[in-house]
């Protein structure tokens, strides 16, 4: 009786959870608090697209970092759920919503620092990034390093 119970809750939980779609909320994850509080005297910028590297190139240095060459990585990824979402559960799914998923991952070397995801509804924009950023740097406490 109380397995049964509890199955049927895990199956309702389950197709809820396939169901909901993210709430624009930014997900963040620092992999290696070490870094936290580090300066940094350049970071290189690599994306998955031209909007994605111009966008974070932009924020980056209005934020006072230098793009250059770098220990440093930044990998940034713009996804467009209209062009890309081959799901039909998603696609059928009146509460799938958004429009699209923009993130973040930052590298010292081959090791992930720090990653951030968050989806967006509406147009893209920089300041979708601008978002992801700011949270990145308030969580590691990142100030670029002037040479």
């Amino acid at each position: 009786m109380v397995g049964g119970l509890f199955m049927k809750k895990y199956f309702l939980i389950t197709l809820l959870l396939l169901f909901m779609g993210c709430d624009g909320k930014i997900y963040s994850n620092i992999n290696d608090k070490s870094k936290v509080g580090i300066q940094i005297s350049s970071i290189e910028i690599v994306a998955n697209d031209v909007f994605s590297k111009e966008s974070v190139q932009a924020v980056m240095q209005k934020k006072g970092f230098k793009i250059a060459p770098s220990s440093y990585r930044l990998r940034a990824e713009h996804r467009d759920y209209k062009k890309a979402c081959t799901n039909p559960l998603s696609k059928t799914s009146s509460d799938y919503s958004f429009d699209g998923l923009v993130s973040i991952e930052l590298f010292y070397e081959q090791e992930k620092i720090y990653s951030a995801y968050m989806d967006y509804k509406g147009e893209q924009k920089e300041a979708l990034f601008e978002k992801l950023l700011d949270t990145m740097v308030d969580d590691l406490a990142v100030i670029p390093s002037q040479p």
